[in-house]
């Protein structure tokens, strides 16, 4: 992100007019939440713009806590009355975009018509981890298979990793995304290598010939899918090969981590607001930016100790 120029000082403006404003509630319902690197280290702005009405509301501040994708444990609490954060709605004589909270060279041609520049209130900033899922094939949602709406309730193979999460879904070192098979891309329909009702990718054996899948790695490398005892036979691997049932009981879990893809969302909140010198024209003391949503992917750990 650019970094946010000197605009939040205010002192090259054309100055406003601070007692004709009439705002009863800010509308910024269908804004997208948006945010920039401050001009000083550690700042952070966030702004959202109506260009319908060209008006817009800030917020920023200093903290060398806040980080996008670091869960907060507990809210950041910013105090306004403190100087410790600056929350400002304008009104502005023409449309405007990012760039004008976000780029180096600020705009020379806008006028602040209308401002409105918090004296008190408190701003809670949380993030949190909304959405993550496994970029296995199947959609997080379409995981909950016991229908209760609690993903982490779904752990078809009991290894403390739920499913959505879970890049192999039944511990058998076959991967979900490959045990989908081929057709479920194009129709929707799994694999299903036995009949049994069971899907491949929560199927531990996948042949239903008595010897889990995972034992199926003769060569003990970890990977089934590179052994095939009667290739000169048929070209099935053993463990989809329901005539060879060979069994290595030494074979573990070999997939160490999953890898997920992780939003973070950062909601911001603004209450018991105060405006210098317009508060009979401000109704609705509270302000919620809403959300924004960070991705990142990151490494789960899978411990094989009992």
């Amino acid at each position: 992100m650019k970094h946010l120029w000197l605009i939040l000082f205010f002192a090259t403006l054309v100055g406003c007019d601070d007692g004709d404003i009439i705002i009863t509630s800010f509308e910024f319902e269908d804004a997208t939440l948006e945010v920039c690197d401050g001009a000083l280290e550690n700042e952070f702005v966030f702004f959202k713009i109506n260009a319908a009405n060209n008006e817009a509301i800030s917020f920023n501040f200093i903290n060398d806590v806040y980080n996008d994708t670091i869960v907060t444990e507990t809210p950041i609490v910013i105090d306004l009355s403190e100087n410790a954060g600056t929350l400002i709605y304008r009104q502005l004589n023409t449309s405007i975009t990012n760039d004008y909270y976000c780029s180096n060279i600020p705009p020379s041609d806008i006028i602040v018509t209308e401002e409105l520049r918090a004296v008190s209130g408190i701003a809670e900033i949380n993030v949190r981890i909304a959405v993550e899922d496994d970029q296995d094939g199947i959609l997080a949602e379409e995981e909950d298979l016991n229908g209760n709406g609690n993903l982490d309730d779904d752990d078809t193979d009991g290894d403390g990793i739920p499913n959505y999460k879970d890049q192999d879904d039944d511990n058998d070192n076959v991967l979900t995304s490959v045990e989908l098979g081929s057709d479920f891309l194009e129709n929707g329909n799994l694999l299903d290598t036995d009949g049994d009702g069971i899907p491949d990718y929560l199927d531990e054996d996948d042949d239903n010939d008595g010897t889990p899948t995972i034992n199926e790695d003769l060569d003990n490398d970890g990977n089934p899918r590179n052994d095939n005892t009667d290739a000169a036979e048929d070209n099935l691997f053993n463990y989809l090969d329901p005539d060879t049932s060979e069994s290595n009981e030494n074979a573990t879990i070999d997939i160490d981590n999953t890898t997920v893809l992780s939003t973070y969302r950062t909601t911001v909140d603004v209450t018991n607001i105060t405006f210098d010198g317009n508060n009979e024209n401000f109704d609705d003391n509270n302000f919620s930016f809403g959300f924004i949503d960070i991705q990142q992917t990151r490494n789960l750990i899978i411990s094989n100790e009992e």
